[in-house]
């Protein structure tokens, strides 16, 4: 048979690479004797690819080859006596082995054994009816297997139907009503989260911050059975909620307090001459008039004002089962938003003040930031927090 189905081709890979590594290990008749038929027969293959004239390698390939058809002609004869429907997709594989088999020696043939003079024989049989009536047989199978699994109703046994109609999409592309059920199935295995926020303090929130909280970005943690939804979807049932769930939210009042505090410098305040007994100025050596400097004392009165305000979230994360009603798990969480300025204003003589000190004179007060500000800035570092957690829990939904 000159094709076969996807789902072949790819066990087909499967097993060339399993024995393109045994091939690497060993000879080929070390392979036969160790029951490695197609292990052998690959690496045999490959060796009269490059040169015929092998008498070892031929002989080789000619029992390898005889002993693997009869052991799959052996296994093909029991799975038909034992007579289970879901034997046939073995029966195809098997069938389509053996054919495949025969393809990957009919390039080199003849192949001539020099030292018994004669050349090696190779039974070649059509299996293209048998390979087309097991696939049919075992899309069959496969199909209305899948469907009874779907009348159950149950994400684990949807999922399995869902693999089963995708052999049958490998056997047959558009077999009956394939994408249609195969949706059926997705639909009923997947389990749908919604993410959601309740506030159950009583304490109003701002009208933007349950928008800004659900903008968390899930879709990264969406799989082949696991669909995340921040939007609540009407009409569609959600196998589990995680639940932001705000417990204790609380602003505080406006702080401020004020401090005061002092700096002096003593800086020159010009001379006094000194004087005789007479009262005249005395002279030094050279004759120059003899002075005392004179300095004097300069104050700063700084007042400092220091302005707080602190916005507290906290609460938990739940996950529920909304199948069961169970509580799955529970992660506390919080987050707080902290606002403060501290400003300057100075009394008295600004020379008298030290460099980082005058430099704090252009801080002014400023406004308290309103309290749904506050929480909104909050709730962009509980957001942050609550999706770490989701990510470090996303093997608890499945």
């Amino acid at each position: 048979m000159k094709t076969h189905s996807i789902f072949f081709m790819q066990r087909l890979i499967a097993c060339i690479i399993t024995i393109s590594f045994i091939t690497a290990c060993s000879n080929s008749a070390k392979l036969m004797r160790s029951g490695n038929y197609d292990a052998a027969i690959q690496k045999s293959v490959r060796k009269l690819t490059r040169k015929k004239q092998n008498d070892k390698e031929i002989i080789t390939l000619e029992q390898a080859y005889q002993k693997a058809n009869d052991r799959d002609k052996e296994r093909i004869l029991f799975l038909k006596k034992e007579g289970k429907p879901e034997n046939w997709d073995q029966i195809f594989s098997t069938y389509a082995w053996i054919s495949q088999r025969q393809q990957n020696i009919k390039p080199l043939l003849p192949l001539h054994i020099s030292s018994q003079g004669r050349d090696a024989h190779f039974e070649f049989i059509n299996y293209d009816e048998e390979i087309i009536q097991a696939k049919k047989n075992a899309t069959e199978y496969f199909y209305a297997h899948a469907l009874s699994l779907l009348d159950r109703n149950n994400q684990s046994d949807a999922r399995q139907a869902y693999n089963e109609l995708l052999k049958v999409k490998s056997f047959t592309n558009n077999y009956k009503d394939l994408d249609k059920e195969l949706n059926r199935a997705k639909d009923i295995g997947t389990s749908y989260v919604l993410f959601k926020m309740k506030n159950t303090t009583g304490v109003p929130l701002p009208p933007t911050f349950e928008d800004e909280l659900t903008k968390i970005s899930l879709t990264e943690l969406n799989g082949e059975w696991i669909k995340y939804y921040t939007h609540e979807v009407k009409g569609m049932n959600y196998d589990y909620t995680i639940l932001v769930n705000m417990k204790n939210i609380n602003v505080s009042p406006e702080g401020v307090k004020e401090t005061a505090f002092t700096e002096s410098k003593t800086i020159p305040d010009g001379f006094d001459y000194v004087l005789d007994s007479k009262g005249n100025v005395k002279k030094d050596s050279l004759g120059n008039d003899i002075k005392i400097p004179k300095t004097k004392t300069i104050t700063c009165n700084i007042i400092e004002t220091y302005q707080t305000k602190k916005a507290i979230i906290a609460g938990s994360l739940d996950y529920i089962n909304n199948t069961t009603g169970q509580l799955i798990k529970t992660d506390p969480i919080a987050s707080e938003n902290f606002f403060e300025n501290r400003s300057y204003a100075a009394i008295g003589d600004l020379n008298a003040l030290k460099p980082e000190t005058k430099a704090k004179l252009g801080n002014r007060p400023v406004p308290f930031p309103p309290n749904f500000d506050m929480l909104l800035q909050a709730g962009v570092v509980l957001k942050d927090m609550v999706k770490n957690i989701i990510n470090s829990n996303k093997g608890l939904i499945y």
